[in-house]
């Protein structure tokens, strides 16, 4: 999906956008009016000459008006009168529809040098429009180029700009000009549409560009909050990353607080990670949320199945828990067994247990700080206190960062 549809971008010429201005011998009198210290410069021969070609304009005979224009073209040597040329050549392509005859015109216009032309924002933007229609991709970056140069405040010159630069396989630099889009449609008031971040996540996606995957789909969840775009915002993060486990176990429980696991396969998969990192209350938790929503079947075999593994090996991890809060209390133990407590107590829901523990953890040291400062986010945001999660979660760096921004992405829509 495109940025800009072809019949979005040719409004502005349907529109007359590039008419303003545009004067033939007898509209000449009418810009001398509008601007009488200038009078367009124009020989008597040329005048004839121009003046047949836009009579036979009006009569409505493209291959005569053609005719006569390239008469006229032939006997233009100023620069007003290279001007009226792609003027009227302009209105003889509106009867031929030959987009090379109106990129022509719309070019002879930008390059007459003339003091007629008022409008070359607009001149450019038709002009950038007309040669990614044609392909020609470094030209409408130019053109387009240019014409945000000259002020031109239509945002579709940004994102056109954006999808030519995509064409030319120039991700990042056009995805820059989406976000300029998006800045100036908010601006106005006009809230950016949610297609403009799904199609620049989708560049991003393709491309490789984690981070930038990260900040779109994040955009785009905080501009449209739907549990569907969380799960898209997720799900493509995850799979664009190659998480290993752990980073996926907490993807996978933020779609469970957004309610955005869509489907029988998101919380198999929830289950399953969860019983692989030992933690079967989760598990359990899980797949009986999934039957109680009707999302998951109750005679699905390879759900029951996780389902009767987790439910087997409860009582035994119950039990271990124990063992790891002795661990974690001893003299001169390193902060692992307080972080498995409290990886344990997260799984079972218990967070105000799980948040003692982290906090035991990162005090003794010897732990992955960014998992650990991740989950105790993660505890404190389950428990409502969202000014203390937002300072572990900032704390987390490396590959785990975009992980806990989307947990404090989450903290900020919360009420």
């Amino acid at each position: 999906m495109k940025l800009v549809s072809k019949a979005s971008l040719g409004a502005a010429l349907a529109l007359g956008m590039i008419a303003a201005g545009v004067a033939t011998p007898a509209f000449a009198k009418k810009a001398e009016k509008a601007a009488p210290q200038y009078a367009p410069q124009l020989s008597k021969e040329f005048r004839v000459a121009i003046g047949a070609a836009q009579n036979a304009v009006k009569g409505g005979n493209a291959a005569d008006a053609a005719a006569k224009l390239a008469a006229a073209e032939a006997l233009a040597t100023q620069p007003d009168e290279k001007f009226y040329v792609g003027a009227i050549g302009y209105d003889v392509y509106k009867l031929s529809k030959d987009p090379v005859a109106g990129r022509k015109a719309i070019n002879q216009m930008i390059n007459a040098n003339s003091r007629m032309v008022s409008n070359l924002a607009e001149l450019n933007l038709a002009s950038g429009n007309m040669a990614y229609e044609a392909g020609d991709y470094p030209d409408a970056i130019a053109k387009l180029t240019e014409a945000d140069r000259l002020g031109s405040k239509d945002v579709n010159c940004l994102l056109r700009l954006a999808e030519a630069h995509f064409k030319l396989n120039q991700q990042a630099l056009g995805l820059t000009f989406v976000e300029r889009a998006v800045a100036q449609s908010n601006a106005s008031g006009q809230k950016a549409p949610e297609s403009w971040y799904a199609r620049a996540a989708s560049v991003a996606y393709k491309a490789k560009l984690s981070s930038e995957v990260a900040k779109w789909t994040s955009a785009q969840v905080r501009a449209y909050p739907t549990p569907e775009n969380w799960r898209s915002a997720l799900v493509t993060y995850r799979d664009g990353a190659h998480l290993d486990g752990q980073p996926s176990l907490d993807l996978f429980r933020l779609m469970r607080l957004t309610k955005s696991l869509a489907g029988e396969r998101d919380f198999f998969e929830y289950a399953s990670l969860a019983i692989d990192r030992a933690l079967p209350g989760e598990a359990k938790s899980t797949i009986e949320e999934g039957f109680a929503t009707g999302v998951v079947s109750k005679t699905s075999r390879a759900v029951n199945e996780v389902l009767t593994l987790a439910t087997n090996k409860i009582a035994t991890d119950r039990a271990s828990i124990a063992t790891s809060e002795k661990l974690a209390n001893a003299a001169g133990a390193t902060g692992k067994p307080a972080a498995g407590a409290g990886d344990a107590y997260l799984g079972y829901g218990e967070d105000a247990k799980a948040i003692a523990f982290y906090k035991m953890a990162l005090q003794k040291g010897g732990i992955d700080m960014d998992q650990v400062n991740t989950r105790l986010g993660i505890a404190l945001a389950r428990s409502g206190q969202k000014d203390e999660a937002r300072k572990y979660l900032s704390a987390v760096n490396g590959a785990r960062a975009d992980i806990a921004k989307y947990w404090m992405l989450y903290l900020d829509l919360q009420p």
